[in-house]
């Protein structure tokens, strides 16, 4: 029997870009505030435990120094610690970091770890790379190739990185599908025109077509020479609203929480019960011919 409410809290995080162990007591500092404020899942954003940009050696067959010196397998250091904390706290955490493959030490993803109270429940690796000359993520890391979902006793949650949440709507419904009512975008997006206006639409986009709560965690603030746009939010449907706004960031370091109501979704499905009418098998055949 899953819980009724949670408590989610998104952490609008400025990373000290390249200083782990600086990210990692900031990001304990951060859980053990948002516990005391009584959350329940605490959620930082993408490659939050190093920070998101490449350094200048990018450019060759392998990943950036600073990246391929910092990653960690999973389990590692960073995340024992924070499942550490997590059991003393009794939440869940959910941030992101790259990954080093346990078979391939010359392989990174980037990755987002899930820590329940219990211990590590597993990692979301990103599947959709930002594509060069604009970004330098397919020159480091390597692209995921599983759609996870995770049992909760809140329930199913899901977990997409970044362009996978805004650009392929394909991989939220499929994690709705699977069971999932609380989807997790940790991101690194960047600050620019019509921004703040684009996270929040598109979270909310996510949330209404699957009638689930989505969480989009940004960064925010300067690393090397990017700057990030924050306004993290957290969306889905209240009462007869399809889509609501339970909570956004501004463009500075803070937290952001909501208390959501599983029965919400219930209620939203008793009006539009999406699932029975999906033609399943006529979409399926589409993409197969795409």
């Amino acid at each position: 029997m899953y819980s009724r409410f949670v408590s989610v809290a998104c952490v609008n995080f400025k990373t000290s870009w390249g200083d782990k162990q600086a990210n990692l007591d900031r990001m304990q500092f951060w859980v053990s505030e948002a516990a005391r404020a009584g959350n329940q899942i605490v959620v930082f954003p993408e490659l939050a435990l190093t920070g998101y940009e490449c350094d200048e050696s990018i450019g060759g067959s392998s990943p950036c120094a600073m990246h391929g010196k910092l990653a960690e397998i999973i389990p590692g250091p960073s995340t024992l610690q924070m499942a550490k904390l997590a059991k003393e706290l009794n939440v869940y955490l959910i941030f992101g970091m790259p990954e080093r493959d346990a078979i391939d030490s010359d392989v990174l993803y980037i990755s987002s770890v899930v820590i329940a109270p219990q211990g590590i429940l597993g990692a979301y690796r990103k599947l959709h790379l930002a594509p060069s000359p604009h970004f330098t993520e397919d020159k480091c890391f390597r692209k995921g190739s599983t759609i996870p979902v995770w049992e909760t006793e809140h329930g199913v949650i899901g977990v997409l990185i970044c362009y996978d949440f805004w650009y392929f709507p394909e991989l939220a419904r499929i994690m709705a599908l699977k069971g999932a009512r609380l989807i997790i975008n940790t991101t690194a997006s960047a600050a620019g025109p019509g921004k703040p206006c684009f996270i929040v639409q598109q979270t909310g986009s996510r949330a209404t077509e699957n009638m689930v709560y989505a969480v989009s965690c940004n960064l925010v603030g300067q690393e090397r020479t990017m700057t990030f746009a924050g306004h993290s939010v957290i969306s889905g449907p209240l009462g007869t609203r399809p889509a609501h706004i339970f909570a956004e960031a501004g463009n500075e370091e803070e937290i952001i929480s909501a208390t959501l109501d599983f029965e919400q979704l219930h209620y939203r499905h008793s009006i539009l019960p999406w699932r029975e009418s999906r033609q399943g098998k006529l979409i399926s055949e589409e993409f197969a011919r795409l």
